[in-house]
């Protein structure tokens, strides 16, 4: 074996490149190392707890304020502690419309725009369909990149919209802060939700209280009808008799005394035309009436000769003021003479001396306007005792698919304002 000298380089043992450790050192390493871990379970487990305080915080708080604008406030509040988004709103569907409007009344409206363009565009409708909260690229110029859009479902039907800007993007959904918002959103919509139906409650007693007291109206109005009809026919007799005595005894009477006798049959003749236009005017045989096409300037003609009488005793004036050759509507004479009569009732000229009213009739765009101009001013504050008649009278022009608005100032009087669309539906 030949040994090779000339390579003098040393080589120190493996043993001898380790570290030299003290076992003090290494327990102590040991110790740190699990305190280290023990505190990031804590903290963990602690962030956790408060995360889980601050919901059910929220949701208690949430159930003893006194409406939605003070909801929407706490759940603005709690979305801003977030850091991450911004300019929150709700957006409620209108389900007859199938619009989005914004619960909140100081909405920006550059949003509410945004919002109206998405529906328009399909997005809203994409969304909606995926169920899932999408941050799309924002188009409104307000500093931040990208919007959160929230599809809001109850009971499986989409019921609103939750928005807001927000420095996420479609990688950061699933963030704890997005999954934070989505409960606190759930149970504030769900709260919306119950207010929003109690209003609808609400708004549906007092149809039914509107509807009760119009089919007590209704029947009112046709009792009257039936009233009048016997009248007619009760009075009819004894005003016969009156004009047959009366052409008797002309050959009795002294020739100067034809004057008075031609008087006398001219007022039997008068009364027999109020009792004529009464029945004209309420039509007893209206149960069930059909929609034809009818003109408000006659029914309104109609229902001045009606009410002269009625205004001469009190010296009170009645001005006709319609516009000729306008279209006729789709209605029928009983609705028309109803709204006439409520919207007469509701003033009640005939309560002051040297009152008067106006009633004009306009036709344009598409639409016949009818006022009734009344010297006489209502008291607002004591509007209550009206709202039944202010309610029939909204009813009936729903019928028409119309608009009823009610005005009353001091100084000028009231003004009823009744707008009948040319172009609507035909109900039975």
């Amino acid at each position: 074996m030949r040994v090779i000298k000339q390579n003098k380089q040393q080589y120190y043992p493996f043993t001898l490149s380790l570290p030299i450790l003290d076992r003090k050192e290494i327990v102590k390493q040991f110790s740190k190392n699990q305190n280290d871990n023990s505190e990031n379970i804590f903290t963990e487990k602690y962030n956790s707890v408060v995360s889980l305080e601050n919901i059910l915080s929220f949701s208690e708080k949430i159930l003893t304020l006194k409406n939605t604008l003070e909801v929407l406030k706490e759940f603005n509040n709690t979305v801003a502690s977030l850091k991450y988004f911004f300019s929150p709103e709700i957006f409620v569907l209108n389900e007859k419309t199938s619009n989005l409007f914004a619960i909140n009344s100081n909405c920006d409206p550059t949003i509410s725009l945004f919002i109206k363009k998405s529906v328009n565009s399909g997005i809203i409708e994409w969304i909606a369909e995926s169920r899932q909260p999408q941050i799309i690229l924002n188009e409104i110029d307000s500093g931040y990149e990208n919007c959160l859009i929230v599809p809001i479902y109850n009971q499986l039907k989409f019921k609103a919209l939750f928005f807001s800007f927000t420095r996420l993007s479609q990688n950061d959904v699933n963030r704890k802060e997005v999954r934070y918002l989505l409960t606190i959103l759930n149970l504030t919509f769900q709260r919306i939700q119950n207010d929003l139906n109690r209003l609808e409650l609400n708004n549906v007693y007092s149809q039914l209280h509107t509807l009760q007291s119009k089919l007590e109206n209704d029947f009112r109005f046709a009792a009257l009808g039936e009233l009048t009809y016997r009248s007619l026919e009760e009075i009819s007799s004894p005003i016969q008799v009156i004009l047959t005595y009366a052409d008797l005894i002309r050959h009795e009477i002294p020739v100067s005394q034809d004057e008075n006798l031609d008087i006398i049959k001219k007022k039997v003749y008068d009364i027999k035309q109020i009792l004529d236009r009464l029945v004209k005017f309420i039509n007893i045989n209206n149960s069930n009436p059909k929609i034809s096409p009818c003109s408000i300037n006659e029914s309104i003609i109609e229902f001045n000769k009606l009410i002269q009488p009625a205004l001469l005793a009190e010296n009170c004036e009645m001005v006709l003021d319609l516009e000729e050759n306008i279209p006729t509507v789709l209605s029928c004479t009983n609705y028309l003479n109803q709204i006439l009569i409520n919207g007469f009732s509701l003033v009640n000229p005939l309560t002051e001396n040297n009152g008067g009213i106006i009633i004009q009739s306009r036709y344009s765009k598409q639409s016949i306007t009818v006022k009734m101009i009344f010297t006489k001013s209502l008291d607002f504050e004591n509007i209550k005792e009206n709202q039944i008649g202010i309610n029939i009278l909204k009813s009936l022009m729903e019928k028409h698919e119309g608009e009823f608005f009610i005005d009353s100032k001091n100084s000028s009087g009231s003004t009823l304002v009744f707008s009948f669309p040319l172009i609507r539906k035909v109900r039975a």
